[in-house]
C-alpha cells in the first residue's frame, strides 16, 4: 500500500453530541511539529472541519490533538483575489473533487478562482497557488494576536501567541514566508491584529516553517524548506517506510485500505516539540521554566489513552522511536518535577493514572533502550510516595489510596484512580525488579494487589466506597461517572491487566467470571447519566454499538474480548473480536468513537493482526483471530514475522488450530518470541 492510497478524512465526520473518530485530515510526515489541514468552518471552534462541507476558511496550520484539548499557536493561509477581502466570508469548493493526503492537500477555490496545492513535512512546507482570475492574489495570514517582526527579501517573519491552555501566556510560535516577488501590504482596510495581507505572484511557490524557539531558529528551519516536490517526495518517503513496515495479501482490499488508514493515523501523535540548531543539536522551549533548553521534547499525547495498544504497537514496529519518545518525556519530568500524564503543550493533568509508567516498564521489560532508566524508576517512585499541590501533576487522592489501600468518593472518578494506581504500583514492581531492588519489587508488588479493596461481590463489580470503608449506597451498575470515568462500572471494573487470575478469584470460580462478561455483553446498552448529569457522547457511542456494555468507542473496553481467551474461552474473544473489527471501515464515519490520538487505530491493527498486549509491562501478547490471508511484518532486526491465515474466509469466525514455527502454540506469547520471526499459522473454521 503506497501513502497517496490514504484518504486523511477518514472519521472526521464528527460533532460534539457523537463521535466518529473525531480526526483531522492532517497533512504532514510522522510525529511532525506541525501538520497542514483545512478548516471548513467559519468559526474558529475545536470543531473546524466537516468532510461534507462545501465550503472553506482556508489551509489551516494546527497542533490540535482533538477538540477536547483544542489547538495551540494556529493560523490560516487564505488566498484571496479581487477587491473584496472580507474575511467573514469563506470560500467555495468541492470536497468530492478535493485530494486530502499526508502528502498533499488540493483543492479548488471556486468563488475565487485558484486552486490551492500544499505538502509539509516536521517543521513546516510549501503551498502553490494558480491564480485563474483576472485580478491580483493576496494570501492573507489570519490569526489571533498576530505580530509581524520583519519582512525583508521578500521572507515575512511574524509572530503568534498561544492561543490554549498552558504554563506560559507569552509562550510563542514565529513563522517564516518566502516567495520571491512577494509584497508585504500596507494599505488595507483589514484589523492589523488578526491579519496580515500579501501580494503573491502566479505560479510561485511560498515556503514556510516555524518554531518555537525565536525568530532566527524560524530562519534556519526555513533554509532547510526545498521545493515543493522535493518536501512532498520526502513526506512520500517517510510515510512508505512505516508502510512497509507491514505488507498484506488479500483479497478484501477495502479492509485492507482500513488497515493502512489506521496505521497511518497510529503515527501522527505524540507531536515533536523540539527543533534542531544551527549545528543540529536538539533543543526546545519549556513552557514550565519559561526558556529555550536543550534536549528533545514530545507534546499532544495522553498516555491514559495510548499506553494499551499504540506504544505497544510502536515497541515492535519501531523501538528507536520508542526510545527517543522517552527521552523527551523524561526531560518534561525534569522539568516539572513530576512525570507528564497529558501533555498538549505542557502538563494538563487530565485523565486518572499516571500511566506513562506502564510505558517506561513495557520498554525495559522489551529490552528497548531507554535513556536515565534509573532516574526515570525514582521518578515512578516520587509519583507513587509524594503528593502535589498542583492536582494536575502526580496522583489525585494519594495519601488516601497509600492509607486506605483505595481512592474513596472524596475525589472524582476513584474507581479508576485506584485501578489505574495499583497498575502503576504493579509496573513499579516489575521495574524494580529488573533493577536489582528485590525490597522494593516486593513492597509494590503486593500495594499492586489494592484494586482488590474496591470488589463489590455482591455486585460482581468494583464500586465507590467512602472513606470509612463502605461502599456507596444505592449503587448502579449502568451508572456513569460517580467513580469511573467515562462510563460506569460496567466498563472500567476490568482494568486489572496485572492481575487477571487474582481478579477471576475474587468471583469465587472462573465460570462465575465467565458469566458476568457474557452479562456485560449480552445486555442492553443501557446507561444513566449519573454525575455527568447529562449524555455525554461517549453514551451515545456505546449504545450505538450491538456488544452490550463493551464500549469499544472508548479505551477502558479495548481489551474485554480478549479476557475470554485470557480466562480460557478464546472462541468466545475470535467471534466477538471479527464483530468488532467491522465497527470500522474506511469512510469519513470510520470510527466507533473518538480515535484518540492513534489509540483506536492501534487497537484495529493489533486486533486485524490477531494479536493483542495482553498487559502492557509484561512483555505478552494474547492471540484473537487474524483478519487477512497473509501478513508480513519487517522486524527493527532485520527478520520477518509472518501471519499466515488457513481457512480464511468471512463465515470462519474461529480459530482450529494455531502454530508457531511448526509448534503448537498456547494462548500466549512473549515479545521476545515474536522478535525470533518466523511463521504463525493460524487455521480457520466455520464451527468452534
Amino acid at each position: 500500500m503506497d501513502i497517496t492510497s490514504i484518504d486523511t478524512r477518514v472519521g472526521t465526520e464528527s460533532k460534539y453530541e457523537f463521535s466518529h473518530g473525531n480526526t483531522l485530515p492532517l497533512t504532514g510526515q510522522s510525529f511532525g511539529m506541525n501538520y497542514l489541514s483545512v478548516q471548513t468552518a467559519a468559526d474558529d471552534n475545536s470543531w473546524w472541519f466537516n468532510p461534507l462541507d462545501h465550503t472553506f476558511a482556508g489551509l489551516r496550520l494546527t497542533h490540535q490533538p482533538s477538540p477536547w484539548i483544542g489547538d495551540f499557536q494556529h493560523f490560516l493561509f487564505r488566498f484571496k483575489t479581487g477587491q473584496n477581502l472580507d474575511l467573514k466570508q469563506i470560500d467555495d469548493y468541492n470536497p468530492n473533487k478535493a485530494i486530502f493526503r499526508p502528502d498533499l492537500i488540493s483543492l479548488d477555490s471556486l468563488n475565487q478562482q485558484v486552486k490551492i496545492m500544499a505538502t509539509a513535512n516536521k517543521f513546516g512546507g510549501v503551498i502553490k497557488a494558480f491564480n485563474y482570475s483576472n485580478d491580483d492574489l493576496k494570501l492573507i495570514v489570519q490569526g489571533e494576536k498576530l505580530e509581524i517582526i520583519s519582512f525583508k527579501d521578500h521572507t515575512l517573519i511574524f509572530k503568534t501567541n498561544n492561543f490554549s491552555a498552558c504554563d506560559d501566556a507569552n509562550f510563542a510560535m514565529w513563522t517564516a514566508l518566502s516567495c520571491p516577488n512577494m509584497k508585504l501590504e500596507t494599505n488595507c482596510k483589514i484589523d492589523k491584529q488578526n491579519a496580515i495581507i500579501l501580494s503573491i505572484p502566479n505560479k510561485n511557490e511560498i515556503r514556510f516553517a516555524t518554531s518555537f524557539i525565536n525568530n532566527l531558529q524560524v530562519k534556519t528551519n526555513l533554509e532547510r524548506i526545498k521545493s515543493f516536490d522535493l518536501v512532498q517526495q520526502k513526506t512520500i518517503d517517510n510515510w512508505n517506510m512505516i508502510f512497509s513496515k507491514i505488507t498484506i495479501q488479500d483479497s478484501q482490499k477495502e479492509k485492507v485500505l482500513t488497515f493502512y488508514e489506521n496505521l497511518y493515523r497510529s503515527f501522527l501523535f505524540p507531536m515533536q516539540f523540539y527543533e534542531l540548531n544551527q549545528d543540529d543539536e536538539p533543543v526546545h522551549y519549556s513552557t514550565t521554566l519559561k526558556k529555550v533548553v536543550k534536549g528533545k521534547m514530545f507534546t499532544n499525547v495522553g498516555f491514559w489513552d495510548v499506553y494499551r495498544t499504540s506504544f505497544p504497537l510502536y515497541s515492535l514496529l519501531c523501538p528507536e522511536k520508542y526510545s527517543e519518545f522517552l527521552e523527551g518525556f523524561f526531560n518534561s519530568y525534569q522539568e516539572t518535577g513530576f512525570l507528564p500524564r497529558w501533555l498538549s503543550p505542557d502538563e494538563r493533568g487530565m485523565m486518572p493514572g499516571t500511566m506513562l509508567d506502564v510505558i517506561v516498564c513495557d520498554g525495559a521489560v522489551k529490552a528497548i533502550k531507554i535513556p536515565n532508566l534509573e532516574k526515570y524508576y525514582e521518578a515512578m517512585v516520587k509519583g507513587a510516595e509524594t503528593s502535589s499541590n498542583d492536582a494536575k501533576y502526580g496522583r489525585e487522592g494519594l495519601e488516601e489510596y497509600k492509607k486506605l489501600g483505595y481512592v474513596s468518593t472524596n475525589y472524582p472518578e476513584s474507581v479508576n484512580k485506584t485501578l489505574d494506581y495499583a497498575y502503576s504500583d504493579w509496573t513499579i514492581s516489575v521495574l524494580a525488579k529488573i533493577l536489582g531492588k528485590e525490597t522494593d519489587a516486593h513492597y509494590y508488588a503486593k500495594r499492586a494487589l489494592n484494586y482488590q479493596n474496591l470488589f463489590n461481590k455482591k455486585a460482581g463489580l468494583m464500586t465507590p466506597k467512602d472513606a470509612d470503608g463502605n461502599f456507596i449506597k444505592d449503587f448502579k451498575d449502568t451508572d456513569w461517572g460517580n467513580g469511573f470515568t467515562e462510563g460506569s462500572a460496567w466498563q472500567n471494573s476490568f482494568n486489572v491487566y496485572q492481575d487477571l487470575p487474582g481478579l477471576i478469584k475474587l468471583y469465587g470460580k472462573k465460570e462465575d467470571f465467565i458469566k458476568t462478561l457474557l452479562n456485560l455483553i449480552n445486555q442492553a446498552p443501557k446507561y444513566s447519566v449519573g454525575s455527568y448529569g447529562q449524555t455525554i457522547h461517549e453514551m451515545r457511542e456505546m449504545a450505538a454499538q450491538p456488544f452490550g456494555q463493551l464500549a469499544i468507542s472508548n479505551q477502558p473496553s479495548f481489551h474485554l474480548c480478549y479476557l475470554f481467551a485470557l480466562a480460557g474461552k478464546p472462541h468466545y474473544t475470535e467471534l466477538l473480536v471479527r464483530q468488532l473489527l467491522n465497527s470500522f471501515n474506511s469512510s469519513f464515519e470510520g470510527y466507533p468513537g473518538d480515535e484518540d490520538n492513534g489509540s483506536m487505530s492501534s487497537w484495529f491493527i493489533w486486533s486485524a493482526l490477531g494479536l493483542y498486549p495482553q498487559a502492557p509491562g509484561s512483555g505478552k501478547y494474547v492471540f484473537g483471530i487474524p483478519l487477512f490471508d497473509f501478513v508480513s511484518i519487517n522486524l527493527p532486526n532485520g527478520k520477518n514475522l509472518d501471519l499466515l491465515s488457513e481457512n480464511n474466509d468471512p463465515t470462519h469466525q474461529f480459530v482450529e488450530s494455531r502454530k508457531f514455527n511448526d509448534q503448537k502454540c498456547l494462548q500466549e506469547i512473549s515479545h521476545h518470541q515474536l522478535l525470533k520471526g518466523g511463521l504463525i499459522t493460524t487455521k480457520l473454521c466455520l464451527l468452534a
